[in-house]
């Protein structure tokens, strides 16, 4: 988080805080100088330590994949949430900062996010509908929802053919 969304960050009116579920300062002080951490680290209040949760970690925890720890928030400049994730998706943090604070680089139907809509984001959408994509990350899910509905689809696909055919993908 450091060097992936901080230090880019910083400089763009982009708070970074880490909360922590122990009220151990000496711990907290080697973690942050351990990971050379320089955004503010915050204790959890409600938390006994350990792998127990706090205030925090009880209104956000979100289950996935047996993960017991809420990850990653973003939350815009009205104190809306726009992102949550328990697992660490850097790239698509990057888009919706990069969104919130006006300097997007990502286009819808541009999938595999080399700044060209072609045949090839075709070919990894449709991978995406038949599974042979391992996992998708979320910037290729959004990218890919060429119609906005929260399905991958054909209808996908034809809207995307059809972009690439006349040549009107808004990008």
């Amino acid at each position: 988080m450091e060097t992936t969304i901080w230090q880019p960050y910083q400089d763009n009116n982009v708070t970074l805080l880490g909360i922590i579920n122990t009220p151990d300062q000496e711990l907290i002080d080697n973690f942050v100088a351990e990971n050379s951490i320089t955004f503010p680290i915050l204790f959890d209040p409600g938390s006994s330590g350990g792998v127990q949760g706090g205030d925090t970690y009880d209104d956000y925890y979100m289950p996935n994949d047996g993960s017991p720890y809420p990850r990653d928030f973003i939350v815009d400049q009205e104190g809306i949430l726009q992102y949550a994730n328990n697992e660490i998706d850097t790239e698509w943090m990057h888009y919706v900062l990069d969104e919130l604070i006006g300097s997007t680089d990502g286009i819808a139907g541009d999938v595999n996010n080399d700044s060209l809509i072609n045949i090839l984001d075709v070919i990894q959408t449709v991978n995406i509908i038949l599974g042979t994509n391992s996992t998708p990350t979320d910037f290729e899910l959004w990218a890919a929802d060429m119609n906005q509905d929260g399905n991958i689809d054909i209808l996908d696909v034809v809207t995307l053919a059809n972009c690439i055919l006349v040549d009107n993908c808004g990008g």
